[in-house]
């Protein structure tokens, strides 16, 4: 930690303590998470470890960048990339009770998809994909990052994984029925996150029982289909099918008809969008 000064303390978590940092010989903002270990426990080295390879293995915009880990004193420090607009769950509670415009939930939607799909080429799975572990930086705040890695998964060998885990408002049913899960699993938490884009609020809340017993019955909530139109809602359908295998993986959304034109449309504005798009982060 000799090369950074701590600014402040961002926020605690199951396995460590999140700091906003800066470097000492140029004064940039990073993020530096500290991981406390018992190297005695096997489980506490490998979460670690898996982390790290997580990290690592992972390059693209709209990720939270990786920039080193080191051990101290029985303690991992990772360094990242700071996101200076806060998450997505912070951007829909200040904007609320105002809503997205259309094209700002399909900026926004892409941006996760491009980097969603990154994520599963690599043989990764999030496992706790939602709105907290979405971020926003850029000047105007228009660019997505994937981040917060603590509990991914590399799937080696293209097997499926078994652990019960997750945010129980985002959680896959067949993760609920104990059942083997991939990347798909992704697919239905990126599901709730495209409707909560649209409604300002979770698809699945209240009491784990609650949400449970919703997914199982497939009480799903509905947007304005007169404000968002009835191809969004249909998109919110496929992810959160009840089967794995009747929900899309990355590629064939990147091929849907309403993706497709703002991913064009992304790839050419991305840092620069018009004033129509721009994000308004003030207080509402």
């Amino acid at each position: 930690m000799d090369l950074y000064n701590v600014i402040s303390l961002l926020g605690k978590g199951t396995f460590g303590t999140v700091h906003l940092c800066e470097r000492k010989h140029n004064s940039q903002k990073i993020v530096i998470k500290r991981i406390s270990i018992n190297l005695e426990n096997g489980d506490e080295i490998n979460v670690a470890k898996n982390e790290v390879a997580v990290l690592k293995s992972l390059n693209h915009p709209n990720i939270i960048e990786y920039f080193d880990s080191f051990m101290k004193n029985g303690t991992l420090y990772i360094v990242m990339e700071y996101a200076s607009k806060g998450t997505l769950f912070d951007f829909i509670a200040r904007s609320r009770p105002n809503r997205f415009q259309p094209q700002i939930v399909m900026n926004l939607f892409c941006q996760i998809v491009l980097g969603l799909n990154h994520i599963h080429s690599r043989n990764v799975i999030h496992r706790d994909l939602k709105c907290e572990n979405i971020f926003l930086t850029g000047l105007q705040g228009d660019v997505i990052k994937i981040g917060d890695f603590g509990i991914s998964k590399i799937l080696l060998n293209n097997k499926n994984a078994h652990t019960l885990i997750g945010t129980c408002n985002y959680v896959a049913p067949e993760i609920c029925d104990g059942k083997p899960y991939d990347s798909k699993s992704d697919i239905w938490s990126l599901g709730c996150i495209l409707y909560e884009m649209c409604a300002m609020e979770k698809m699945f809340d209240g009491t784990l029982s609650n949400v449970v017993l919703s997914i199982a019955a497939g009480r799903r909530k509905v947007i304005d289909v007169h404000f968002y139109g009835v191809q969004m809602q249909q998109m919110i359908e496929i992810m959160l099918q009840i089967d794995p295998n009747d929900r899309p993986d990355t590629m064939k959304l990147m091929t849907l008809s309403d993706v497709f034109p703002s991913l064009h449309v992304l790839g050419t504005n991305l840092g620069c969008i018009p004033h129509t798009y721009k994000f308004n982060f003030s207080q509402h």
